[in-house]
């Protein structure tokens, strides 16, 4: 859980994992990076194994990674840059990624 203000911390969010704002609005929190990469460097598997991992209430002015499958939603979040929704690792394909949920963003 993270009080008001700035928390210039990149946070990796792993398994059973919930990054938490605690302001009243989103914009009272606000992060440095929120990633959360492929499970797996196989692209075959790539983000399937992401889940049970949440997020909500907070802002961030840098890109998000949010790769997951299931049960793991992004709720009341501010990104002010880009979001990508699968992680690219490298050769010629990026890991699948099949879920997540997205509300009040």
């Amino acid at each position: 859980m993270l009080l008001g203000g700035v928390h210039n911390i990149n946070i990796k969010v792993g398994f059973y994992t919930q990054v938490l704002g605690l302001g009243s609005v989103p914009q009272e929190v606000t992060l440095g990076t929120l990633y959360c990469p492929n499970g797996d460097t196989n692209f075959q598997i790539g983000a399937l194994d992401n889940f049970w991992r949440a997020a909500e209430n907070f802002q961030t002015n840098n890109k998000v990674t949010w790769a997951v499958s299931q049960a793991a939603p992004l709720r009341r979040i501010v990104v002010n840059n880009d979001i990508d929704l699968y992680k690219y690792d490298s050769g010629d394909a990026a890991g699948y990624a099949s879920g997540g949920f997205m509300a009040d963003m």
